[in-house]
This record gives C-alpha cells, structure tokens and sequence, in this order.
C-alpha cells in the first residue's frame, strides 16, 4: 500500500488497494469513496461485495450525515458496530440496509489528508460477529493513512504544479471560485477567496487549452495599498485528474530577472489585444487617444522582436507578457 500511495496515480489503484486490504482483513464486502463537497456526499471509487440498492445508498447524503454523527469526519480512529457512539436507531444504514442484506458486523474509517483535511470513507461489512477484530480494527487504523495518501486527487495536482520553476505559491482553483490548499506550496495574500487575481485566473484556465501564463502588478507590502512594486508570473494549469469541484492550478513565481521586457501600460494594452479590443475601445478603457495606443502596440512590436503586430501577440500569448484584464469590459 505505501508502494501504491508513493508511485504515480493510475486507473485501477482503488480496486487494487480492495484486493490487499482483503488479505490482511478478512470482509465480505468493502466499498471506498471520495467525499464530493458540491453535493455532500461520497463519490464511489471501488466496490466489492455489495447490491446496487447498498451501493446507491452509500452515494447519498444521509449516509455522510451519520457518518458526521458518529465523528468520522473528524476522526481517523476505525469504528465497528459495537464501536459505535450512536444508537443503532440513529443509523438507518444499519438497520435498513446492512442488517436486511446479511451483514453482521462491519468497520468504517475516516480518511484523511496530512493535513487533516476529510478526504473520503472506507467501509467494510461481515457476515460474522467474529470479524472485525480487535486487531484487525488497529491494522486498519494504520493503513487507513497509506490507502489515504493513494487515492487523493491532490496528489496528481501537486506533481502537475511542479512543472513551474521557482514557484513560490499556488492553490487548487473550484469552478465556483472557491480555493484548495495545493500540497507541497504555501498560499499567498493573491490566492484568497475574493482576490480579482483568482476571477482573471479562472476566465483565462475556462478559455485556455491547457496551461496559460501571465503577469501581475503587486503592491508594496503584497496586500492592497496604490504602491506598484513590480510583478509577479501568474501561471494557470488545467485540471484533467483533479479533484470534481477543481478546474486548474494558480502558481506563482518570481519574474526571471525581477524585471519585465514591456511596461505595466504595454502589458495592460497586450492583455487587451489578445481579448479581441479594438484601438479605439482600450483607448476609450484606458483615456487615451486611439493613435496613443498604436504607438504602444508598435512598442510592444518592436520589444518582443517580432516583424508584425500578429506575431508579437502570439509570442506574448506564449510567453506571459501580459496582463489580462480583471474582468470583461474593464482593464487592469
């Protein structure tokens, strides 16, 4: 299971991970899910041994919230039947599911990320008082870590944003705006909830294939405050195996050489430009005169070291040199 838990994510490691924990803990059945937070409730990873009505069931929201009253979102301790705080009246699973299906006897245990972050649900069921033992219950509480640490999604996002040199900082993206912790890197006064960096970044990852790099103004002090500092490279990774709710990596690093080849004004007409403005609407954005902007996308022309307008755009597209705007309709 640490082999599993250290090697890279691949189709099959859950059901695999079913078939070891069946030699070492005898069960007639087992099921091992992700909690799902959009919709409280846990989405399915593997399953052995249990019907569909046992399996749809468990993918509902009245089985997290007995899981919530018995403490297993909060604790990694394993739980049996007889383990069990709650009354038995108290767990519908039990009395209308297990018990009518032929189990006897049964464990549960929370699983949970380094941090303490609820990551999902293991279960087993017997047809047997005899198992779980008291032995096998503390074997689970040891593996339940490993098998954890195998089947978080965060962990193929973590090894994706290892693709940006000399990052600084980065966080998990939610297609509602919403901010995960990315293992492995601190956070950043930019990557809070509300920070109009984080709406640039989901608009650019939504439209983006793949992967997409810009920069971004910081102020002295890094929070708030109308003292420019300099900028900071904003890079944006698609999430294919992330997490349900997840849409794309932010990653932040320092800018190679502390300085940008265009200014902050030729950056914002850039990011305009490759949104599809006209001279006349940034000139109008931004209270200059159309031939003013001109002469800045000519700059940034002959800066870029590019022989057309064209192609100085599709090198700063490429290379990041630019500043998208907060919003449609209104620049940086």
């Amino acid at each position: 299971m640490a082999g599993i838990a250290a090697a890279p994510q691949q189709c099959g490691q859950a059901d695999e991970l079913l078939a070891l924990l069946g030699r070492v803990v005898p069960h007639q059945a087992a099921w091992l899910a992700l909690l799902d937070d959009r919709y409280r409730r846990y989405a399915e990873l593997a399953s052995v041994g249990y019907d569909d009505r046992l399996r749809d069931y468990f993918c509902s929201t009245p089985l997290l919230d007995q899981v919530e009253l018995v403490g297993m979102t909060s604790s990694p301790v394993p739980q049996r039947r007889r383990d069990v705080p709650a009354p038995l009246r108290e767990l519908p699973v039990w009395l209308e599911y297990y018990l009518p299906a032929g189990f006897r006897e049964g464990m549960a245990v929370g699983l949970f990320t380094q941090d303490g972050r609820h990551l999902g649900v293991l279960l087993v069921s017997t047809d047997t008082t005899d198992h779980p033992s008291d032995a096998e219950r503390d074997l689970l509480g040891v593996l339940a870590p490993r098998i954890a640490a195998a089947v978080d999604p965060m962990r193929s996002v973590a090894a994706l944003a290892r693709v940006v040199h000399d990052a600084q900082a980065g966080a998990v993206l939610t297609r509602c705006g919403d901010v995960l912790r990315l293992p492995g890197l601190p956070g950043h006064a930019l990557l809070v909830p509300g920070s109009a960096l984080l709406g640039v970044a989901l608009r650019q990852v939504v439209h983006a294939a793949g992967s997409v790099s810009f920069l971004w103004p910081i102020q002295a002090g890094s929070s708030g405050g109308d003292d420019f500092e300099g900028f900071i490279r904003v890079t944006v990774l698609g999430c294919v195996t992330a997490p349900p709710q997840a849409v794309g990596v932010v990653v932040l690093s320092p800018l190679p050489g502390g300085r940008s080849v265009l200014t902050r004004r030729e950056l914002v007409v850039t990011g305009l430009l490759l949104e599809g403005w006209c001279e006349g609407r940034i000139g109008v954005a931004m209270d200059l005169p159309a031939c003013a902007v001109a002469e800045i996308a000519e700059r940034v022309t002959a800066r870029l070291g590019a022989p057309d307008r064209h192609t100085a755009l599709v090198r700063a597209a490429r290379q990041g040199w630019f500043i998208p705007p907060q919003r449609v309709g209104q620049p940086l």
